[in-house]
């Protein structure tokens, strides 16, 4: 690296068009590029389906870097063999440094797949290769001891974007049609773990007032959940006050934050969450299930987080009653404090420590 000049850091874009993968990488890559200290090169593989040289094509591209940084979830990487085939196409066509953030850091149960399965395989040749491995919280961190050197681990948390001209609430409910109730709102893929189903059934024990908006597509080839979610509304009686809106572009998701009284995170499992940091970043106040990761979340600024506990209906119900009781239409308080907290710009300075440590090859 030649003294004085920006450092040159690479992303290199793998997975679903839509994937919160995607738009991690896309969006830590804009804010690193507005930096005169850093220089950007992006490179797009194409979709889970990339052949070999279309991978290693993507990978070349990049060798002008001083430092790379990738983003990891196993089903993009191919998980019959952990990955590995691929990520050496990727390293050796490029061979330079790489910081390596991890998504959906869920390891192997069992004495045996902890050692031998190609996910504990894969994930221990990841980490020799990358300078650091970055997990979004102390809990994914605690997930991989055993697995990986902690001293290759940093903690840093997901970013939350900077949203200083959201759409006009009452123009919002009104394109909507939403002018005469409340609303609750779950974003993100329709994934079992995802709580869709437990919202439906909270939903026959609130207020007919309340309208739930499900808004994300289903998984390809996994249509028959959002079907079976949508009959079980039907059967239960709450199909007129349950909609699902599917992927929405970003002006009209915009729409959705500022219309919703309260967002929904009732999550069954989760690693970082996308979607948890977009309605940060719309400081509504947020009702989430009582996991590891929330509660770090809460630690960071009290009151952000309402959680509620057990995993059921009736607690859940009981928790969105108690926030939309409390609901303001403007940005909540405790939200907006984490939101400045954890605001993207503070986030990408984190990560520009690990870039320059792996770049002058101190790790």
């Amino acid at each position: 690296m030649t003294p004085g000049r920006p450092l040159r850091v690479g992303f290199l874009h793998v997975g679903r068009p839509r994937s919160g993968l995607r738009r991690y990488g896309s969006i830590l890559a804009a804010e690193a590029a507005g930096r005169a200290d850093l220089e950007v090169i992006e490179s797009d593989v194409g979709g889970r389906d990339a052949t070999w040289s279309e991978l290693r094509a993507a990978a070349m591209r990049l060798r002008p870097a001083d430092v790379v940084h990738l983003q990891w979830k196993l089903a993009d990487w191919e998980p019959r063999f952990g990955g590995i085939p691929r990520l050496e196409v990727v390293l050796r066509s490029m061979r330079r440094p790489v910081v390596v953030t991890m998504h959906d850091v869920f390891v192997p149960d069992g004495r045996w797949a902890r050692r031998l399965s190609p996910a504990a395989l894969g994930l221990r040749r990841l980490a020799r290769a990358a300078a650091s491995l970055v997990v979004h919280s102390d809990e994914e961190r605690h997930r991989l001891e055993g697995l990986v050197s902690a001293d290759k681990v940093e903690v840093v948390p997901h970013f939350v974007e900077v949203r200083t001209h959201l759409p006009d609430r009452t123009a919002a409910r009104d394109a909507l049609g939403v002018t005469d109730g409340r609303v609750v709102t779950l974003l993100g893929y329709i994934t079992r773990r995802r709580g869709h189903r437990l919202v439906i059934d909270a939903m026959a024990g609130l207020p007919t007032d309340v309208m739930a908006l499900f808004v994300g597509s289903s998984i390809e080839g996994r249509d028959h959940v959002s079907r079976e979610l949508e009959e079980h509304a039907a059967r239960i009686g709450v199909a007129d006050r349950v909609r699902f809106l599917g992927y929405l572009p970003e002006a009209e998701l915009e729409q959705v934050l500022v219309a919703t009284d309260a967002a929904l995170c009732p999550f069954l499992a989760m690693s970082a969450s996308g979607a948890l940091a977009t309605w940060i970043s719309a400081g509504r106040p947020i009702v989430a299930s009582d996991l590891a990761p929330f509660r770090e979340l809460e630690a960071l600024s009290p009151g952000a987080l309402h959680r509620f506990a057990p995993y059921e209906p009736g607690p859940l119900a009981a928790c969105i009653r108690e926030t939309l009781a409390a609901a303001t239409e403007g940005r909540h308080p405790a939200v907006e404090a984490l939101a400045l907290r954890l605001a993207t710009p503070r986030i990408l300075e984190r990560y520009v420590g690990l870039y320059r440590a792996a770049a002058g090859g101190r790790r």
